[in-house]
């Protein structure tokens, strides 16, 4: 997006030139648009012409000139001048050469430059022509956009009056600038790497059959590549750089590249053997024709900027030089960089490079491999997109290069790793609260080479129902993948297997798609019931307490009903409910009992299978604590009773018509002090008995008992009271 509004300037030139017209000059402005790098940040531009005539044949001419750029400038500013723009060159030819024009270069903003007082001459025809060069911009803020140039709007005026018959230009045409390719990625596996004898010789690495990989660098147009010398990188620190970050790489790891690497149009370029061309430390001769030479830098910074090449060619006709010399690389932390600079190219013809990278690691056996990455870019890196006294020329944006396949040509190569996943699509059942279901991805490398590869998984809905093993590994593999129903309600989850084996090798995705249906509803069920006081299995009577015990009983309605009448229930939880018997079932037909009923849970509509209980007027049981003092204090070795005090009693299952009373001892009591239901709670029966002036001892059994006659009694089990002495 252009930065400027053109269409503005010529307000602003009128603004800040006051318009004079002593003089005219009739002057054609052209330039020829150079290719460069998108990714480049301090990208120079072509240089701007303006061949001027018609003016009074050797009158000296004074002119303020105004540029707009659509992207930031990026030249160097000087260390004295904060505002004032480095390395661009202002000449005037009036057929004696080129002079130089004294007026600086004014930084009035980001990306507008001002040259006040322009003075030059003209021939004594009346004509001159005026050259700007040098200027710098940043033409990765243009985001290789096709329908976007490097452009730039000139305004002109001062004592002269210019006549103009364009003022916007094309001065660049981004593209990518690099392009790179891989043979693989180096893994550490539990083997190691063995070190040759010679750590300094790339034959003696060959022939230690040290793991290695190599990377391949090409240009992305004719003279993408160029050393300091190149016209492209006047004023510049430095020639093209390309940058190697390497990581991931266990501790004791080791990497070693070559010094130096001749290019594809070198005698012998160098080589690993694995991209297609013969294993070669690689043989350069200097010549006027100049072929691709890259060195190592050494002491640079993290970005790729300082030091100093470590090799630099000779002079044409000098021979034939062969190379074998390595170079280690520091790694901090399991991470590092390899910086080479371009020191010769011929930047008529599309170049490349290819290097191997080294490793050197002792066996672990560990049993696993660690998978390592590895980056390529121009460098140096930066993110400094304005003009600045300190960074460096040239510098580029971070950007991941595209595949150079397509340039050299070996796209199908079958020295390439390849993925191959058979598998497109996985498709899973399972019931809610299910087992968990397997299925298997096999991945394949149908090139060369050793393919890396990653595996990864992105939900579309829910997330961590997958298991996947393993997430990486090298060629041929399965993946299991399995799918954990968990606590996943029923639905339909979908998500994405992907396998990545880099941008060579591709990538490959699995859509998989998990149903879960509903589990089928598990009825409620009944194992067994007893008395609410004593849990004892003992028949059930109407108008008393009773607990069932089973499974499934959660729910948002529960239920319970005797031979159809429905029970109150009192308590319920997943294997327990407590409920009040329902008193109408004591009688089946006038003067007979019943003795026994189906009993019937139902949870939120779903019933259980009936039950048969036994029923009987009397099963009495006390609840624990279930005596209390005289004084309502809870009978214990701490509050025991006195003799003579009256003691309550608590229990169940003494609903019954007939005689309610307890036992004292062996004793029965003849008189209750009380029996009968207790006051307020429906089903609980309270027996309140006097203990004797005469007992003797600390504790007392009693229990409470109920029948239709005194000689009929059924008595609950017995519980100590304590007795005061």
């Amino acid at each position: 997006m252009f930065r400027h509004l053109f269409s503005l300037l010529p307000l602003v030139v009128a603004g800040v030139f006051p318009m004079a017209r002593a003089a005219s000059l009739s002057c054609n402005p052209s330039a020829s648009p150079l290719i460069v790098h998108g990714e480049g940040i301090a990208e120079r531009t072509s240089d701007l012409v303006f061949t001027c005539s018609d003016g009074a044949p050797g009158a000296t001419l004074t002119a303020n000139f105004i540029l707009f750029l659509n992207v930031d400038i990026t030249n160097r500013l000087a260390s004295n001048s904060p505002n004032t723009v480095t390395g661009i060159s202002f000449t005037a030819d009036n057929g004696s050469g080129p002079q130089a024009i004294s007026a600086p270069a004014t930084l009035l903003g980001p990306a507008t430059l001002a040259f006040d007082g322009v003075m030059f001459t003209l021939s004594s025809s009346g004509s001159v022509t005026l050259q700007l060069a040098g200027l710098r911009g940043a033409a990765n803020q243009l985001d290789f956009d096709p329908s976007k140039t490097m452009q730039a709007t000139i305004g002109v005026n001062g004592n002269t009056q210019f006549s103009l018959p364009t003022d916007q230009f094309t001065l660049g045409l981004p593209s990518h600038g690099l392009y790179v390719g891989y043979s693989g990625q180096l893994v550490c596996t539990q083997t190691g790497s063995p070190l040759p004898p010679n750590a300094n010789s790339f034959a003696s690495f060959l022939a230690a059959h040290s793991t290695f990989t190599s990377t391949r660098v090409t240009q992305g147009f004719a003279d993408s590549f160029g050393p300091k010398s190149d016209l492209q990188n006047l004023n510049a620190d430095s020639g093209t750089r390309i940058l190697v970050q390497y990581s991931g790489f266990p501790a004791g790891a080791r990497l070693f590249v070559p010094t130096v690497v001749a290019g594809s149009d070198a005698t012998q370029p160098t080589a690993g053997g694995d991209l297609g061309v013969q294993a070669s430390g690689g043989e350069y001769t200097p010549s006027s024709n100049s072929s691709l030479l890259l060195s190592i830098v050494p002491f640079t910074d993290p970005n790729g900027a300082g030091g100093t090449p470590a090799y630099l060619p000779g002079v044409p006709g000098s021979g034939a030089v062969g190379f074998d010399s390595m170079t280690e690389l520091t790694l901090t932390n399991g991470s590092g960089i390899a910086v080479y600079e371009v020191v010769d190219a011929n930047t008529s013809i599309r170049e490349s490079a290819q290097f191997p990278t080294f490793l050197v690691l002792a066996p672990s056996g560990s049993g696993t491999s660690t998978i390592t990455s590895e980056s390529v870019s121009l460098g140096p890196i930066s993110t400094v997109q304005t003009s600045t006294a300190k960074d460096p020329i040239p510098r580029f944006q971070q950007i991941t290069p595209p595949a150079d396949c397509t340039i050299v040509g070996d796209c199908g190569a079958n020295y390439f790793p390849a993925l191959a996943v058979p598998e497109t699509s996985l498709n899973y059942t399972a019931q809610a609260g299910g087992l968990t279901t397997t299925n298997y991805v096999q991945v394949q490398n149908s090139g060369g080479g050793l393919m890396a590869w990653t595996a990864s998984v992105n939900y579309t809905n829910g997330s961590g129902w997958l298991s996947v093993s393993p997430t990486q590994g090298e060629n041929n593999a399965g993946i299991r993948i399995d799918a954990i129903p968990g606590t996943l309600a029923p639905g339909t989850y979908k998500a994405t297997l992907t396998v990545d084996a880099g941008p060579l090798a591709g990538t490959r995705t699995v859509a998989i798609t998990f149903v879960i249906t509903a589990a089928p509803i598990q009825p409620p069920s009944i194992a067994s019931a007893v008395n609410a006081a004593t849990f004892a299995a003992v028949p059930l009577v109407p108008g008393s307490l009773a607990t069932l015990m089973g499974s499934q009983f959660a729910g948002k309605n529960v239920s319970v009903a005797f031979d159809g009448t429905p029970a109150q229930v009192l308590f319920s939880n997943a294997t327990q409910i407590n409920l009040l018997v329902p008193a109408s079932l004591g009688i089946s037909t006038p003067g007979t009992l019943k003795i026994s009923a189906q009993v019937v849970v139902t949870v939120d509509g779903t019933a259980s299978a009936p039950f048969t209980v036994n029923l009987a007027p009397f099963a009495p049981g006390i609840f624990t604590p279930g005596v209390l003092n005289e004084d309502y204090s809870v009978n214990s070795s701490k509050q025991p009773a006195a003799r003579g005090s009256v003691i309550q009693i608590y229990a169940t299952g003494l609903s019954g018509t007939g005689v309610i009373t307890g036992k004292i001892g062996s004793e029965v009591v003849t008189q209750p002090y009380y029996g009968g239901p207790a006051p307020g709670i429906p089903g609980l029966q309270q027996v309140d008995l006097i203990l004797p002036a005469v007992l003797t001892g600390d504790t007392v059994n009693v229990s409470v008992c109920g029948g239709l006659t005194t000689a009929q009694l059924i008595c609950s089990p017995s519980v100590a009271v304590a007795i005061s002495q």
